[in-house]
This record gives C-alpha cells, structure tokens and sequence, in this order.
C-alpha cells in the first residue's frame, strides 16, 4: 500500500512515503513561517523526488498531537483535503506515540519511554508509554500538559525508585534539569531519537494504533488563554 504521512505537531513537520513496509523517502521541513505553504510545497517536493503521482496514494496518514493549535489544524487540514480530492482514507496517530517508537525499538522491555514536545508557556506536551516485548508500547499516561518538574515527579512515582526512564523530544532537551534530578535519561541534545519521524506514524498505524483524525490540544490555545486573561476569567 502506497501512504503518504505527515506530522506538524512540532515547528519542524516531517513527511513520509512508503510502500507496504520500505520507505520510499522522508522529508523534514525546518522551523520557518508560513507552514501552511511550506507543508504542501514540501509533500510536492517529496512526491516529485520520488516520481510518485499523488493520485496513487492509498493511505494517509497525519499526527494528531498534542502539539500548537496552529501546526495541527495545517497538518490535518492538509491531509483531509489531500484525502477527499483523491478518495483515500486518512487516518489519525497520536504524535507523542511516533516519538516513542524509535526509543523503543532500542531499550530493555519494562523502560518507560516519555516522548515530550516544548508547549512553551513552561510546560511540556507529555506521554508515557512503557515498552513491551517487540518494542510493543502500552500507554502509562495519557498526553497532557505539564510543567517539567511535577510531570517528573509523576513519571518517578509511577515508575518506581529503580524502574529506567529515558525521555525524548524537543521537551525533553528543555526539562532536562528536571528530568535528571528525578533520575530520568535525557539522550544528548542532537541525537536522532530526539526527532518525530512521519515514518513512525505509519509503523504506529501497523501496530492497531491507528484512530480518528480529532486532534488532541491537550491545552486551551494561546489565543483564547490571553482573551480570557483580557477578561479577567483566568486560565
């Protein structure tokens, strides 16, 4: 089956094509305005690189979140118009979930995986998944948004005094302090585990993970946070 994957939880979207279980080609576009613009620019580019006309897709495949407001209505308003103008069914992945795969697929069954996004506003968008047999993942805690230090000690007391804990992700590098003084791995800023990989969408969408396009904010978004402050109604 031909899938195209994308993923705009983070600043830096990445795409995906595969075909059954090879990637064809995989695409990440950096941290610049104008991500509408630049996630369809990118998605053309990719296809055009790999000679692959877009009409023959079978299968798309988007991050639902958590992630900003923004990102996430460009990356699912993208695939359900890619979607619908070739008939192809779109399918939604929890974000947090393709970031724990490449972990996963590399540590001790029984390690908790926490794959992090930076919310900003001194919090991490957050997940905890504990690995199984074939990097199998359960999930421990659902996403959410938290601020470094309580979600680490959450991760602590769930985990117990000696269970591994390796975080990962843009949140992990900026609640590093945190996460170390709990006693949680945080792999060195630069290594690749720290990047979302549209790929993992579809391995997501291969283990049954797959659900329905509805994002998850985790958050109310920035936007309306300020107009409730302007009114005096609190966060």
């Amino acid at each position: 089956m031909l899938t195209f994957a994308l993923d705009t939880s983070t600043p830096s979207p990445s795409l995906a094509i595969t075909r059954g279980d090879a990637l064809l080609g995989e695409l990440w576009l950096g941290p610049e305005p104008g991500a509408g613009r630049r996630v369809l620019e990118g998605a053309h580019h990719l296809l055009a690189a790999l000679d692959v006309d877009f009409r023959a897709l079978e299968r798309i495949v988007v991050g639902v979140g958590p992630g900003g407001f923004t990102g996430l209505r460009i990356g699912l308003a993208t695939a359900d118009a890619l979607g619908q103008s070739i008939g192809c069914a779109v399918i939604g992945v929890v974000s947090l979930e393709a970031l724990a795969v490449g972990l996963a697929e590399t540590v001790a069954v029984g390690t908790l995986v926490v794959p992090a996004h930076d919310a900003r506003r001194r919090e991490l968008f957050a997940a905890a998944y504990r690995v199984g047999p074939g990097a199998e993942l359960t999930e421990v805690v659902p996403p959410l948004a938290l601020g470094p230090a309580p979600l680490a000690d959450r991760l602590r007391i769930l985990a117990g005094a000696d269970a591994p804990i390796i975080a990962v992700g843009s949140g992990a590098i900026v609640g590093g302090e945190a996460f170390r003084a709990a006693g949680i791995e945080v792999p060195p800023a630069g290594y690749a585990v720290h990047r979302l990989r549209a790929a993992a969408l579809i391995a997501r969408i291969r283990a049954g993970a797959g659900r329905s396009t509805e994002p998850i904010y985790a958050r109310l978004p920035d936007a309306e946070v300020n107009r409730r402050h302007a009114a005096g109604e609190g966060a």
